[in-house]
């Protein structure tokens, strides 16, 4: 997730190549700001024609959406514009770790790892 100031279509190519490896599919809505997008990336762009089918076209858009909001609203309580974006990075790396088992153990282990290399001891 990104922070954008402007739909405009050179700030959206900027910000899209920045992120994204050129050749990979783009799934977007079909707005004109996308158009430019066509050279570099294999562009599908989607309108729904009614709301249900709009939950069909980007399910995880929706889904992602709504659960930071939840996030936002629930942990922080106020959202400052100067730290929005890193509200944001905070959802994505806990979403990309959603199936993470034993999270407490991994760090202790981390931790351990890391104090042996310190002293120049090899790893077990």
């Amino acid at each position: 997730m990104k922070i954008i100031n402007s739909l405009k279509k050179d700030v959206i190519k900027t910000e899209v190549n920045k992120i994204i490896d050129k050749g990979r599919v783009l799934k977007t809505d079909g707005s004109n700001s996308y158009n430019d997008l066509k050279a570099d990336y294999t562009h599908q762009p989607t309108v729904a024609t009614s709301k249900s089918e709009l939950s069909k076209l980007l399910p995880w858009a929706h889904t992602a959406i709504s659960n930071a909001k939840r996030l936002l609203l629930d942990v922080h309580h106020r959202i400052d514009d100067d730290f929005l974006q890193n509200y944001l990075n905070e959802f994505c790396f806990k979403v990309n770790r959603r199936y993470f088992d034993c999270i407490f153990e991994r760090l202790i282990i981390a931790g351990i790892y890391n104090r042996w290399d310190s002293f120049g001891e090899t790893r077990i």
